[in-house]
């Protein structure tokens, strides 16, 4: 899985991440993500330092636990719907069919935050470019817009597995104006592989930054020119764009976390060796 955090200096030497399984990303660069390495955390939303010896409780947190259409927020209260047919399998998972399935959860998550973390463990099984992990924003349609009418987002916050672009992998795009206004973030790796990845995106509002980490491993960052408040997430998909063009996704979702914060990369690189459903 992903995480990106931009500004953010690893955390302290001293920490020991003594929960986990290795980090396939950082053990084939034999770079350890740089994530954590020396130097202090970097700052969150609160403005305080972010410390690896414990991780911040998130905001939001969704489990995929149960049976039926509900998707609970164990945190936040902000429950979502499945919508298209799927529904939650009583193992701890949802799986959507890449055909018309997708979670709508509440607008506003994003509300009054500076910073934000999303933190998510998936399974891709198939579907082509610029399927949605994660589409949190606002569609030319208005909130729940109409499939088919050609609806473009206006601005949003993604987590995508693939691209149509010359490196076709994992991407976080982030725009408050639709696609003159994107930031992006592209890598090689595409989630083809039926394992369970943590991806994550790092908005930093103190820095300027967008960040994007898999597994734990920073994959990249890049000046973000607008503040978090630039982004309306009337639209809080889980499997569905904003952009009425683009493939739903197909595959599992295991757990998503939604931060307060910008995660510091050896936060990050925590919580992905703790695994999900750990708190």
């Amino acid at each position: 899985m992903m995480v990106l955090l931009l500004g953010l200096s690893g955390c302290g030497a001293d920490v020991e991440i003594a929960v986990g399984r290795m980090n396939p990303v950082a053990a084939a660069s034999g770079s350890g993500g740089e994530a954590g390495s020396g130097g202090e955390a970097g700052s969150g939303g609160g403005g305080g330092t972010i410390s690896c010896d414990a991780l911040p409780s998130p905001t939001h947190r969704y489990t995929f636990d149960g049976v039926g259409n509900l998707v609970a927020d164990l945190i936040g209260g902000a429950d979502g719907a499945i919508l298209g047919g799927a529904s939650l399998d009583g193992g701890g998972g949802l799986t959507l069919d890449g055909e018309d399935d997708y979670v709508d959860l509440p607008a506003g998550l994003l509300a009054g935050l500076r910073d934000v973390t999303v933190m998510v463990w998936v399974v891709r099984d198939r579907g082509g470019a610029y399927l949605r992990i994660v589409d949190f924003g606002l569609a030319s349609g208005g909130e729940d817009p109409v499939e088919g009418e050609g609806g473009v987002g206006t601005s949003y916050l993604v987590i995508t597995p693939s691209t149509g672009f010359d490196v076709r992998g994992v991407s976080a795009l982030a725009s408050d104006s639709g696609v003159v206004g994107e930031v992006a973030i592209h890598a090689e790796p595409t989630l083809e592989d039926g394992e369970v990845h943590q991806v994550a995106v790092v908005f930093d509002g103190a820095a300027a930054t967008l960040a994007l980490y898999l597994d734990g491993a920073l994959l990249g960052s890049e000046p973000v020119g607008f503040p978090l408040s630039g982004i309306q997430d009337v639209n809080n998909w889980l499997g569905r764009s904003q952009f009425d063009a683009d493939p739903y996704f197909g595959g599992r979702y295991d757990e998503l976390r939604i931060y307060p914060e910008a995660l510091a990369g050896c936060a990050v690189e925590a919580a992905w060796n703790a695994g999900p459903d750990r708190p």
